[in-house]
């Protein structure tokens, strides 16, 4: 059995999540204002709004965590409305996200392929594809119905001789 552990390309749905509630947190600014101090406000929606804009650059490449980033905004959500329910949620969601996610893992073996990802798993029989090749940290699934999956595995998985995995793969393809 090969255990792969695909490389984070942060294309998934916490990046469209995260920056949804960040620009939320940045209307949620400029609308409910607590306080006599309304530039406080301008300038908490302003940084939200730049944060919502870079939210993938935050959290791909700076690799700032999605808790830390929702927990600051909370804060400061909270210091410009003085409402504690809409910093609860934002501190919640970056909570559950930190619990919940589950880095993506391909298992290849004689039954077949199994892809493991944070919102579902997938299992496929070998008389699903035309080739399976893994080649430079590329996991490359070619499926009998013309669509082609690359992965990238990532460096610290990667033990695997490749030579060895390719002809296990073929041994199976086309049973």
């Amino acid at each position: 059995m090969y255990t792969f552990t695909i490389k984070d390309t942060g294309t998934d749905i916490n990046i469209v999540v995260t920056r949804s509630l960040l620009a939320l947190s940045g209307i949620a600014s400029l609308l409910y204002h607590g306080h006599a101090y309304y530039y406080l406000n301008i300038l908490a929606s302003i940084i939200l709004f730049i944060a919502a804009f870079f939210a993938s650059q935050l959290l791909v490449q700076y690799k700032i965590s999605t808790a830390w980033l929702l927990g600051v905004a909370a804060l400061m959500v909270f210091i410009a409305t003085l409402f504690i329910p809409f910093a609860a949620l934002l501190i919640l969601y970056g909570l559950l996200v930190k619990k919940i996610y589950q880095v993506p893992v391909v298992n290849v073996n004689s039954e077949g392929v199994h892809i493991i990802k944070a919102f579902g798993n997938t299992d496929h029989n070998w008389d699903e594809f035309n080739n399976i090749v893994l080649k430079d940290n590329l996991l490359t699934l070619d499926f009998t119905n013309n669509k082609l999956l690359q992965l990238t595995i990532a460096d610290d998985s990667l033990t695997v001789d490749e030579y060895s995995f390719n002809i296990f793969c073929s041994g199976f393809i086309g049973i």
